[in-house]
């Protein structure tokens, strides 16, 4: 196989056993850690501080890329910036330090083929393998690793014992450590591969992950034995891994870094007070930069001048303009690989028997059923890698769409998450998670999208209370039911990395984050989603009372305690000041309103359809849509008589028409159904049968009673629970 770029010297593939550390250059010393400005003046070229170098001296240039994740929306340009960095220096080399696989639509469609058409056309020379190439388990990265016009470095995975890549490992496709040959001069590169990937991804019993430094040091010993003193470390670890393998790994260069995302400006140098530096970057995600870090090598092979830069692939300039243009046989076959993901978007994915609201003004201020449902994908995605995760925060601004019943198309999936936000988990204590509560409540009045769906767990707030102490309960999923949540106990919450970095003012998810108090498990939000629509199959979600808010004029004890609760929460029926007023009559009006808000009806173009209902009438939106329902007919004398109150009977034909109520062989008695209007019999009757009501106690209906709050709340709950 012909790598057209370099040529590779591969190193035969061995299973490193742990060395005692005294390999490399220098001596056994605490490294200290600087970080070196390197901004530069134009897109390509950074400013540093250079002195001319000596006849032996060897300058190199080190693109590099990791976690793209499939997306390859802007890889036609990453493809210029790359090619203009050539142009302008004598030896390059390009990298990428992992995670390819997942994170778009073209992940799903292509499983990571695409992507490696991009990498093939524009010559990677190396790339190590991050946790999730190991997704679709070991064949799917076979075939990855099969189509790759470079090596795969892998210092750290035994794959003796997973035959389709052992095979690839025996052909030299996947190998410890490479050397490259840059115009005579030979570059070692290794690679390292989170042990993490274990439980991150899906790599199967017969791959071993070992430790990453002590394969670090046989590695490093291994191209020093053939006479390699430039050795590149291309890492899959996250940022605080490469640090410890710069501190306790002699002989490694530079280390060129995946996994955590991190956006490192400037090159992070540890140990240059001895003379002996080691050089650490990472380019951020998703193909946004391309790393890009000059170094010189003396005779010596010790780097004696660097700097980096991370080229903007996705700045714009004054009028929109992106600066960096497409290249044009990329773009084209960005074009034709982007044209299957349309008709992929429509693929059927799920099915739902309900009705999953995802409506700004409900999911930004109460439950929902699928709020209810997201929190608990992420909850048991997140379980899957961590078993010991036991709680789940979604924000509310993250839902941007319902879902009607029906099947559920992979685009539905995309339109109602459609940030891609991944996966994290952060360890907080008890308080911590009450205070991320008190957050998300603490602008409900205002409905932003900090408002928290969770699982694992229940709460009560009171928005009546000042921001900051609105939370009155918190009770937590136990094996034995539900307890009080332990202030100072330790909880593992799965949620997503926006709020995870403080989004939505989550501060003390970012206060935890900072703290190394987080696990990231790079799974995309609509993936969770769509997965956890597999598991379940056809969902049934529905309100549960995971969030009530405080009712200060309905006591616990009363019968109607729990439909007032729960309307309420479904923000149905909204409070004023904490009250609700449960004696109050209610009108048509409301009724109308309400019913437009629990059945989630459409409100149509035409607004005035009775004569008494202006389309200025604060309620026209809401009576036009139960009219063109069916639920309403209003009067003979074409009005509807929004401030006239509800009669019971007038309840019952309205909620049977509503709910699709059908009469059943249930005989029920009326001790004054000779009171009720002709127009209404029927429909009480049916009402009766249903359960929705049971009489009075005397066995009368009272047809003509006014309906008041709590009875309604009562009737509705029922209905939407039959």
């Amino acid at each position: 196989m012909d790598f057209p770029s370099l040529n590779i010297i591969m190193e035969p593939y061995i299973l490193f056993s742990k060395g005692d550390g005294n390999v490399g250059r220098g001596s056994n010393k605490l490294k200290g850690i600087l970080a070196v400005a390197v901004l530069g003046t134009s897109l390509f070229t950074p400013v540093a501080n250079v002195s001319y170098a000596a006849a032996d001296d060897f300058e190199l240039t080190v693109m590099h890329t990791n976690d793209t994740h499939a997306h390859l929306d802007n890889v036609a340009r990453r493809i210029t910036a790359i090619n203009q960095v050539r142009s302008e220096v004598a030896n390059s080399i390009l990298l990428d330090a992992g995670d390819v696989f997942s994170g778009t639509l073209f992940f799903n469609k292509y499983e990571g083929q695409a992507d490696l058409e991009f990498m093939n056309m524009i010559g990677y020379d190396v790339m190590v393998p991050g946790n999730h190439e190991f997704d679709k388990g070991p064949a799917v990265l076979a075939e990855f690793v099969k189509n790759a016009d470079f090596p795969i470095v892998s210092a750290n995975i035994d794959y003796s014992n997973e035959q389709v890549l052992a095979e690839l490992v025996a052909e030299e496709k996947i190998t410890p450590t490479v050397v490259l040959d840059v115009n005579g001069e030979k570059v070692g590169v290794l690679g390292l591969t989170t042990v993490e990937t274990a439980f991150l991804a899906n790599p199967g019993e017969n791959i071993t992950f070992n430790d990453e430094v002590e394969s670090a040091k046989a590695a490093v010993q291994s191209l020093e034995e053939e006479g390699i003193n430039k050795i590149i470390a291309l890492t899959h670890l996250g940022y605080s891994k490469d640090l410890k393998v710069a501190e306790m790994v002699e002989g490694i260069d530079v280390i060129v870094g995946g996994h955590t995302h991190t956006k490192l400006e400037e090159p992070v140098v540890v140990g240059a007070e001895d003379g002996v530096p080691t050089i650490i970057v990472q380019a951020n995600e998703y193909g946004k930069f391309l790393g890009k870090l000059n170094v010189t090598f003396n005779a010596d092979g010790v780097l004696t001048e660097w700097a980096g830069q991370l080229i903007n692939v996705n700045a714009k300039d004054e009028a929109g303009n992106y600066i960096i243009a497409d290249d044009e046989t990329a773009k084209a076959l960005y074009e034709e690989k982007k044209a299957p993901i349309e008709e992929l978007k429509a693929e059927v994915v799920g099915s739902s028997n309900v009705f999953l609201n995802g409506e700004r003004s409900f999911v930004r201020q109460g439950e929902t059923n699928l709020g209810n449902f997201i929190a608990d994908g992420i909850l048991a995605a997140a379980q899957k890698a961590l078993p010991e995760t036991t709680l789940a925060i979604q924000n509310g601004g993250g839902i941007r769409a319902s879902i009607d019943a029906g099947e559920i198309s992979l685009g539905d999936v995309l339109t109602t998450m459609p940030f891609g936000n991944m996966l994290v988990t952060l360890e907080l204590t008890g308080a911590e998670v009450i205070e991320a509560l008190e957050n998300g409540v603490s602008k409900v009045e205002e409905k932003q999208g900090r408002f928290p769906h969770v699982a694992g767990m229940k709460f009560t707030f009171d928005p009546t209370l000042p921001a900051g102490e609105r939370v009155l309960e918190v009770l937590v999923k136990t094996d034995e039911g539900f307890e009080p949540i332990n202030v100072e106990q330790s909880y593992t919450l799965a949620t997503n990395a926006y709020i995870a970095d403080g989004g939505d003012d989550y501060q003390v998810f970012k206060k935890a984050k900072d703290e190394g108090r987080i696990t990231e498990l790079y799974l995309p939000d609509y993936e969770v989603f769509n997965g956890y629509l597999q598991e379940v199959g056809t969902v049934e979600a529905v309100f549960e009372g995971r969030i009530m808010q405080k009712v200060h004029d309905v006591a616990s004890k009363s019968t109607v305690y729990e439909a007032v609760n729960e309307i309420v929460a479904r923000s149905i029926i909204t409070l004023d000041n904490g009250q609700f007023y449960p004696t109050q009559a209610v009108t048509r009006g409301e009724a109308a309103q309400w019913l437009t808000t629990a059945l989630n009806l459409q409100v149509p173009e035409k607004l005035t359809v009775f004569s008494d209902v202006e389309e200025t009438h604060a309620m026209a939106g809401a009576i036009a849509a139960v009219k063109a329902a069916g639920i309403f007919n209003g009067y003979d004398d074409g009005t509807f008589g929004a401030d006239d109150t509800l009669t019971r009977e007038q309840m019952a034909t309205v909620l049977v028409r509503a709910f699709e109520f059908a009469a059943t062989e249930k005989a029920v008695q009326i001790t004054d159904k000779e009171a009720i209007s002709p127009s209404h019999v029927a429909n009480v009757e049916i009402l009766l049968q249903n359960g929705i009501s049971t009489g009075k106690d005397d066995g009368s209906f009272a047809p003509h009673e006014t309906v008041t709050r709590s009875m309604f709340a009562l009737f509705l709950q029922r209905s939407l629970h039959n």
